[in-house]
């Protein structure tokens, strides 16, 4: 754009695809109708003109440009605008064009949080019906994003090991035909729905990609613990990419680090059983169910999960299908997949069921595990799912957990878990009684002892007395 198609513009006045701006101390202002025109048809704001159309100009310094930039960032998602500067000849004055271009796939488009639109020469707040609206149009067209092919991807992108475990799987699982379960991947892929017109898709892609984020930056996990209920101070924060199976297994092993471990010795039995804090199988349709469900046409956007002191969280850039909403979502009995070619795969794998049963599944697992029900919130961009606990994780909490052999997962070695189930058989005994059930009738006084301490340490037993008169029983 030059100074002659500006004067065109400013002659013109403002318009439904016209901003002018005296200067960039409006710029906030510039940027909400920056949103506005991306959830329209695009438009031009102009800095350095006058209401009436009268040019100005504006000094521009590198403290401006960091200014434009750092505002612009705040939209979501990502968006298209050409910034152009035109200098008044022998000054440092300019007219600031912003030309905004826009992807109506992507909409809507917000500014700081907010999306706005463009009536005539004003610009407002969107109503919420509308922007729930163009959310949905905007899940419906995110369809086929799994079906679109994935430029310049080949075979060697991809894990192929991986492919024929899945044919191999299903078949075991009997969810596909023995009759697709080949050791050619590519033959697999074309079993899978993940070739079309001989091309690799972007579910293809986004299943069994080495490196997926490559050409995704959306094929990533943020994953956090974070110190009492709320998210100011972390204990622990990982950012991981990878295919769905890559970030579902690091998912996993993140909750598994993070969440206690309930130890029992069953009656009669020396081996001592460990019970998930939360069930495994919940955990794993929950993530598998965002990794598979969510919007994956927001390259900005990741899947994330944060455990709490008193919840765990997972979010999900993506929203319900239409005819599916948090009202009816208890009486869901059958499958809406946003991407039906991934959640076949997953599905084959037997590591989630259809949708509408794995949500059942979710909740009805951790009320059996004596949690309270988890619950679905949404917002204009995607779907939480909060999973409470029964009791507070938190250091300052703990005398509500159980208070014999939870939230300690440490491994126990056979000699430790012995005496342990030995203690829990007598309820309570000295070194001498809990010598006496032992199986090894060799072993010291002092050996015993020292174990008797190493299990002190880790809180699975307390004493009672002194020295000589030592009563060792379960608990601290």
């Amino acid at each position: 754009m030059n100074l002659e198609q500006i004067s065109i513009l400013a002659t013109g006045g403002e318009s439904d695809v016209v901003e002018f701006k005296k200067s960039t101390a409006g710029l906030k202002s510039a940027c909400d109708t920056t949103s506005a025109f991306l959830n329209s048809n695009g438009g031009i704001v102009l800095f350095g003109v006058t209401d009436n159309g009268k040019i100005i100009w504006q000094e521009v310094s590198d403290k401006t440009k960091r200014d434009i930039g750092n505002e612009l960032a705040k939209i979501t998602p990502r968006a298209d605008v050409e910034i152009t500067y035109i200098n008044m000849p022998d000054t440092n004055k300019y007219i600031i064009v912003f030309h905004v271009t826009t992807d109506s796939t992507k909409r809507p488009y917000l500014y700081d949080g907010k999306a706005f639109m463009r009536i005539q020469t004003n610009t407002i707040a969107m109503p919420r019906e509308y922007q729930n609206e163009l959310t949905l149009l905007h899940a419906e067209g995110a369809l086929s994003w799994e079906n679109a092919f994935a430029k310049n991807i080949t075979i060697d992108n991809l894990d192929t090991k991986e492919i024929l475990l899945t044919l191999k799987e299903g078949g075991l699982n009997g969810r596909i035909p023995n009759s697709y379960v080949t050791n050619d991947p590519w033959e697999g892929l074309q079993h899978l729905g993940l070739i079309e017109e001989n091309k690799i898709n972007n579910a293809g892609l986004v299943l069994f990609g080495k490196n997926p984020e490559k050409k995704y930056p959306q094929c990533v996990l943020a994953m956090a613990r974070f110190r009492g209920i709320n998210k100011s101070e972390f204990i622990d924060n990982k950012r991981v990419f990878g295919n769905i199976f890559v970030l579902l297994d690091r998912a996993l092993s993140f909750l598994n680090m993070h969440l206690p471990i309930a130890s029992t010795f069953p009656k009669g039995e020396i081996l001592r059983k460990d019970t998930p804090f939360l069930p495994i199988v919940a955990l794993r349709e929950a993530i598998a169910n965002a990794l598979c469900h969510r919007d994956y046409s927001f390259n900005d956007g990741s899947v994330s999960l944060g455990i709490y002191d008193d919840r765990l969280e997972i979010w999900n850039y993506g929203l319900f299908p239409r005819g599916v909403s948090l009202n009816n979502l208890n009486e869901l009995n059958k499958s809406i997949p946003r991407n039906p070619l991934i959640a076949n795969v997953l599905y084959y794998h037997k590591i989630c069921e259809t949708w509408g049963r794995g949500i059942h599944m979710i909740i009805d697992e951790c009320i059996k595990a004596g949690h309270p029900k988890p619950f679905y919130a949404q917002n204009s961009l995607g779907t939480l799912l909060t999973i409470p606990f029964k009791y507070s994780l938190g250091v300052a909490s703990q005398v509500n957990a159980p208070t014999t052999l939870e939230h300690n997962n440490k491994k126990l070695t056979k000699r430790q878990q012995e005496i342990l189930h030995i203690i829990s058989k007598i309820k309570e005994g000295s070194s001498a009684e809990i010598l006496k059930h032992m199986e090894n009738v060799n072993l010291t006084d002092r050996t015993l002892r020292r174990v008797l301490v190493e299990l002190e340490q880790m809180g699975y037993i307390g004493r009672v007395g002194g020295t000589r008169g030592t009563i060792w029983k379960i608990g601290s």
